[in-house]
């Protein structure tokens, strides 16, 4: 699962790793990591400064960059340069089986946690949420698909290939707007710094380019959900989920799901369209305007206007 910070990727991941088939990794008291975010769980592939932005925040609001400032983190790591990795930019990790069990040593324990025994036999599907999953797709895709030989070489010549990919994708996004906004109060209020909104909207406009570049180029199946869906009718989302990711979805048990899970926001753009509406527009809009060629281009289906 990836998609912008922000943007629903743990609610999502919360209800497919509640369903009984399938298993994802506990809460952040289990894992160590914050929202058990596997990107920040492993050492294969680089989580692109998210976790370390108290060093390249304006706090202060003026230009000057302090020493050790960084260009990545969340809210504008996809800016920064050589952030997407794909199958055919890093062939060399691809090429090397140690990165395979690397990551399957930091990942399988938490997989197989819940189904005491054998868990990760028992389990139908594992799933790994991060963000920057989103940079990611063709880079995992290779990895998890990666055909190893019995004497743990990797079969550059592929002669193994697999009937089909051992990898589905789900891509979470919101409303540019909300996203923002989101991002925003985030940043602020949690970690007290600042972020230009441009710069917000210019990194989720790069972040869905890749996306979508990848979209394109994965041989696995590929899944939108938007989060304005999601939360306005969340038994139908995961039912559509469950039946991508083959396992069942009864309505018995997408309501046992539901029951497990946090309370759901039915609209949660509301509080920041109405920030929008009452300040956004008239500081931003032009703004918005200057981009909405790009952000229409995306093709996500929301209403800019």
């Amino acid at each position: 699962i990836g998609g912008p910070h922000r943007a629903g990727t743990t609610v999502v991941w919360e209800g497919i790793k509640a369903h009984p088939d399938i298993a994802g990794f506990g809460n952040r008291f289990d894992t160590g990591a914050d929202y058990s975010e596997g990107v920040l769980m492993q050492d294969v592939y680089p989580r692109f400064g998210v976790g370390y932005e108290f060093s390249n925040f304006d706090k202060t609001g003026s230009k000057k960059i302090s020493r050790g400032a960084r260009d990545d983190g969340i809210g504008r790591y996809a800016l920064a340069e050589n952030v997407h990795w794909t199958a055919e930019n890093r062939k060399k990790e691809l090429q090397d089986p140690t990165s395979l069990s690397r990551l399957l040593n930091r990942f399988g324990p938490h997989w197989n946690e819940k189904f005491e025994e054998n868990g990760l036999t028992k389990a139908k599907v594992w799933v790994e949420k991060s963000p920057q999953n989103a940079v990611l797709a063709t880079f995992l895709e290779g990895l998890y698909n990666m055909p190893v030989k019995e004497d743990g070489t990797v079969d550059l010549d592929n002669t193994k290939k697999p009937k089909r990919s051992a990898t589905k994708f789900i891509y979470v996004t919101r409303h540019p707007i909300a996203n923002i906004y989101g991002t925003d109060t985030f940043v602020r209020d949690a970690m007290g710094g600042n972020i230009d909104f441009e710069i917000l909207l210019k990194n989720y406009i790069a972040l869905h380019k890749y996306m979508k570049m990848d979209e394109k180029a994965l041989k696995s199946p590929v899944m939108w959900v938007h989060l304005e869906d999601f939360t306005s009718d969340p038994n139908k989302v995961l039912a559509q989920v469950f039946r991508f990711l083959n396992v069942s979805a009864d309505e018995v048990v997408v309501q046992q799901v539901l029951d497990n899970m946090p309370d759901i926001t039915a609209t949660p753009n509301a509080k920041y369209f109405k920030i929008w509406c009452e300040e956004g527009i008239a500081k931003n809009g032009p703004l918005m305007q200057r981009y909405a060629e790009e952000l229409n281009a995306l093709d996500l289906g929301y209403d800019l206007d």
